[in-house]
């Protein structure tokens, strides 16, 4: 994953996050969409659907993430516009 990627900001911002000493302000946005999508994608299979639910390689979930990762930079993008 490229690290100047536009991580959307905090997925749950709070106000007082930085008040009370806390320097991270949680999960990105990006992660968060990435999270949705994936669950979303295994919600979807089946025993039927033999590619995702057989494949066993070794490349497949990364693969998978890529997908979800790209899903999250498209939807922050568009919602910058």
């Amino acid at each position: 994953m490229e690290s100047n990627k536009d991580d959307g900001g905090p997925a749950f911002p709070a106000k007082d996050w930085q008040v009370k000493g806390n320097h991270h302000p949680g999960m990105s946005l990006r992660n968060y969409i990435a999270i949705q999508a994936m669950q979303g994608d295994w919600a979807a299979q089946s025993e039927s659907v033999g590619e995702r639910a057989n494949n066993t390689s070794e490349n497949y979930p990364l693969d998978r993430a890529r997908l979800y990762y790209r899903m999250a930079d498209a939807m922050i993008k568009v919602s910058k516009k």
